[in-house]
């Protein structure tokens, strides 16, 4: 599974999350809610996937890499793109 096109927005100044878009997977799947987000005590950024929050209050993530050669993958793409922006 390739991916094949990132698209990003930035976000609000005020957030957390610096950028949001959607994620292609070998021209024919899309992931959409895929965010670039900044962590809070170091302010380095990271690639956050969909997630909804649960009756506990936590947040699980939707859909995620399987192995960590895609999660590599899709971050680079991701950044790549943010670095764009």
């Amino acid at each position: 599974m390739q991916v094949t096109e990132v698209r990003l927005s930035k976000a609000p100044a005020e957030d957390s999350c610096v950028a949001y878009g959607s994620v292609t997977f070998d021209g024919d799947f899309v992931v959409c809610g895929i965010r670039v987000i900044k962590n809070k005590k170091d302010g380095n950024l990271f690639v956050g996937f969909p997630s909804r929050q649960n009756q506990k209050g936590e947040y699980k993530d939707v859909c995620f890499p399987m192995t960590s050669d895609l999660r590599e993958n899709i971050t680079m793409a991701v950044m790549e793109e943010y670095q764009k922006l």
